[in-house]
């Protein structure tokens, strides 16, 4: 199932199921009113009619020893002495005085006993039969309720169709909208032909405000691709004058150490600069499309950025190390590893006075570490934050942009690649790069594991 068909049955389950659980909720307290109603009929309309009625019989009885106990279709009476219930059907007899469920009778049957003051030695058994009160149910409830019912679910799916009349256009056109490219010369969201449903004016609305947006975001997409164009040229030709001249400038002989010093960093900026521009450019194009995948040895990329790093040692009491625990190879877009190890290095070199830089290659990522100045928790936090610098109090302010480590998070997180940093202060730091899955070579597996 596609996405957009996926994500449209969604939005109709989930339309399904309210006006379901709405149409139970409704069933639900007609059913709880109809109980609600039997128990009050029970409890007391029938009760109070039993217990008038007993009233009136005595007071009748009082005057007229003749007087006959109730008896019609729903309400039988048996009188009877305290002492001897002869003349009253078995399964009445053996109860006390008051109200009696009688289970063995018609739902809601109730027998009522009672005894006068004024005739002592006499009991009145009223039996009341609850069929009418089961006939009253059915006709003013059951049927009634059957009946709301039917037309509740009834209206609830007219609802749902209506809903998913008026939807329609909606969902067409967020599939549409999800599918739209802007780099594509024809796209368009303007045409309403294909749009199910009824195209009212806020459909129109949408679409004018869709094709609006989408022009906007083409010429964007335009400027965007003129401009790397142009910036890979315009950028790149300055840099390489430069490159070339403090290349020049070195190649003097009679070049004193104080001006071979500032030629080198100058030359070292340059091709900062140059590993800048490339990972805005990279970081600026919209898909990973554009990279080809390259067969790159970790190895090479890791001599090639130590090599450059060297100009930041800057005769500090530091050296680089390299520990090829497994011969990793990528296919991946080689320039990015490139700009990503190399930032990492130089990274390391610059934040460290004395001691060790250790790059490590494993099987699965290439670590960084050096026995640097270290970060606190909070700055570990923060270091991949834009022109963020984790300079501790007190110590030598290091050259940067402060974007290193925000250009290798971006571009890990385009590849898929994960960065776990550890540090502690004045012991140093410990950066990893663990690669994804896709992007390791199956190639030097198979030739590592064959060894």
């Amino acid at each position: 199932m596609k996405n957009s068909d996926l994500r449209q049955s969604i939005i109709r389950s989930k339309i399904s199921r309210k006006m379901t659980l709405q149409a139970c909720l409704i069933a639900l307290v007609a059913v709880l009113g109809i109980g609600f109603a039997s128990v009050v009929i029970e409890q007391f309309l029938v009760k109070q009619a039993l217990i008038g009625e007993s009233k009136h019989f005595w007071e009748s009885y009082s005057q007229n020893r003749d007087f006959p106990p109730p008896n019609t279709d729903n309400l039988k009476g048996y009188l009877t002495s305290s002492d001897s219930e002869l003349g009253m059907p078995e399964d009445l007899q053996g109860y006390g005085l008051g109200f009696h469920k009688m289970h063995g009778q018609t739902a809601h049957s109730l027998l009522y006993a009672s005894e006068s003051d004024a005739h002592p030695g006499k009991r009145l058994h009223l039996l009341f039969d609850g069929k009418s009160v089961l006939r009253l149910a059915i006709y003013f409830g059951i049927f009634p309720l059957t009946i709301v019912l039917v037309l509740i679910y009834v209206a609830a799916w007219w609802v749902y169709r209506e809903s998913n009349h008026l939807l329609s256009p909606i969902v067409w056109l967020a599939n549409r909208f999800d599918r739209f490219d802007p780099a594509h010369p024809n796209a368009s969201l303007e045409d309403l032909s294909d749009v199910p449903g009824d195209v009212d004016w806020e459909v129109e609305k949408l679409v004018k405000s869709f094709g609006s947006y989408a022009r906007r975001i083409r010429r964007f997409v335009e400027r965007e691709r003129a401009f790397t164009r142009d910036a890979s040229h315009e950028f790149r030709t300055p840099l390489t004058v430069i490159k070339m001249a403090s290349d020049m400038m070195l190649a003097e002989q009679n070049l004193d150490d104080y001006s071979r010093k500032y030629v080198t960093r100058i030359k070292g900026a340059a091709r900062d600069m140059e590993e800048l521009i490339d990972a805005f450019l990279i970081l600026a194009r919209e898909t990973d499309k554009e990279f080809e995948d390259e067969h790159t040895v970790i190895a090479e990329i890791v001599e090639h950025e130590i090599s450059d790093a060297g100009i930041y040692l800057d005769n500090k009491p530091v050296s680089i190390e390299v520990d090829e625990q497994y011969p990793l190879e990528l296919d991946t877009a080689r320039k990015v590893v490139s700009i990503v190890l190399g930032n990492l290095i130089r990274n390391a070199v610059l934040y460290t006075n004395e001691g060790t830089v250790s790059v490590i290659i494993k099987e699965h990522s290439v670590v960084i570490a050096d026995t640097g100045i270290g970060m606190t928790k909070d700055q570990i936090k923060k270091i991949f934050q834009p022109y963020y610098r984790a300079d501790q109090p007190g110590k030598t302010q290091r050259k940067g942009y402060g974007v290193g480590l925000t250009i290798v998070k971006r571009l890990s997180n385009r590849f898929n690649w994960t960065v776990e940093v550890e540090s502690e202060v004045n012991v140093g730091t410990r950066i990893e790069v663990i690669f994804d899955e896709s992007s390791r070579s199956s190639i030097v597996t198979s030739r590592w594991t064959k060894r």
